[in-house]
């Protein structure tokens, strides 16, 4: 059935056959293209979809690896074949001496193929990705960013940071309480959530636009834009789904255990970033970019702020109060959403079964709160 298929479909045979055609005109270290191949697609266009075949052409053993003598040999016998020219090539021999005989994976070659040929707008997005991708997982990760147009582009972490900055500082104006620690909290605002307002069921995500306190609102910008920035460029638009439901789940949280306060500010979306990234970490420990610095750091960054809100919830000098569980709802919101949203390219049992398990305890999760916060007005 396979055999009819394939002999049914010439189109897909021919294009089969002149990929391997291209693959060995690879191995063999041709210093120049054939005419066909000049004809048949543009260098860009070449260059946007044969980087990962030009690695696995060299990287003969199949672990993932090219040592960096054996890949400074290659690219000088095999100069065309990367697409250099003389001024590139000497670029990347430097490059890969300065590595000091670190060999290189697919990752690296990415990087170091945008810096040679001046593409710096991919050097810029495979340096991000580094951060946030485990090792096992970088070759399906950066292929597509190899690919990767800008479209859309990774702006709705940084428009909200803009947003919450500038209801900050409109909010500081209009109180005029100045810039301090534990407020302003604008309590008359149709964004924050309250028990008096439980039917305006906008309120469950947009208070995440309000912040309370200078520390809080470069907390959540610092997340936003160092972690949630170059996840979002990895994962696209499932971070959006992972801040809002952040951002869902603290607010469920807090009107569910403390419902005589307020709600506001983005420390539930921030949270849920900061415990989906270190899920990953946890999960990835030995293949993660500087796993043994980012998680104490982020525990630890992330403690403060915190802390911060405890202080806020019960020992700040003013009656209006703030509730502390919206971080607890985003943090646990962002470690059942990473399986929920990022299983890879291919999915092991673990993650098929933490995937299913994390679906049915978030369901839990927004039932019982929901019962909790229904519940007084019900009975009474």
């Amino acid at each position: 059935m396979l055999f009819q298929n394939s002999s049914q479909n010439p189109h897909h045979q021919k294009q089969i056959e002149e990929e391997q055609r291209y693959i060995h005109i690879i191995r063999v270290g041709s210093l120049k293209m054939d005419d066909k191949w000049r004809e048949a697609a543009p260098v860009n266009d070449i260059e946007a979809s044969s980087w990962i075949r030009i690695f696995r052409a060299f990287d003969t053993d199949h672990d993932g690896l090219i040592q960096c003598e054996e890949m400074q040999k290659t690219i000088r016998d095999s100069t065309y074949s990367f697409g250099f020219d003389h001024y590139e090539l000497q670029k990347m021999s430097l490059y890969l001496e300065m590595r000091e005989g670190k060999p290189v994976d697919f990752a690296d070659f990415c990087y170091l193929m945008s810096k040679c040929k001046g593409y710096r707008l991919r050097e810029y997005l495979f340096k991000a990705a580094l951060t946030v991708t485990p090792r096992n997982q970088r070759i399906h990760v950066f292929s597509e960013l190899q690919r990767y147009k800008c479209v859309p582009p990774p702006l709705f972490l940084i428009f909200l940071s803009i947003v919450q900055l500038a209801f900050y500082l409109y909010y500081v104006i209009d109180s005029s309480e100045g810039v301090w620690l534990s407020g302003p909290i604008p309590t008359m605002s149709p964004l924050i959530v309250s028990q008096f307002h439980l039917s305006e069921l906008w309120r469950l995500v947009t208070y995440c636009l309000i912040n309370v306190g200078i520390f809080h609102v470069i907390f959540n910008i610092i997340i936003q834009l160092a972690v949630g920035v170059p996840l979002e460029l990895v994962h696209t638009w499932r971070i959006y789904i992972l801040y809002l439901m952040g951002a869902l789940f603290g607010s469920l949280l807090s009107l569910a255990l403390d419902p005589t306060v307020f709600l506001c500010g983005g420390a539930a979306g921030s949270f849920a970033i900061i415990g989906s990234h270190l899920t990953t970490i946890v999960t990835n420990f030995k293949e993660m970019e500087n796993a043994t610095i980012r998680l104490p750091f982020l525990i630890v960054f992330a403690a403060l702020d915190y802390a911060l809100a405890v202080y806020q919830r019960f020992f700040a000098p003013r009656i209006d109060k703030v509730s502390m569980y919206g971080h607890i709802g985003g943090l646990v919101a962002g470690i059942l959403f990473t399986f929920i949203l990022f299983r890879g390219s291919k999915p092991s049992r673990f993650y098929t079964v933490s995937f299913w398990v994390s679906l049915v305890l978030s369901g839990f999760y927004i039932a019982i709160c929901i019962a909790l916060t229904v519940a007084p007005s019900l009975l009474h």
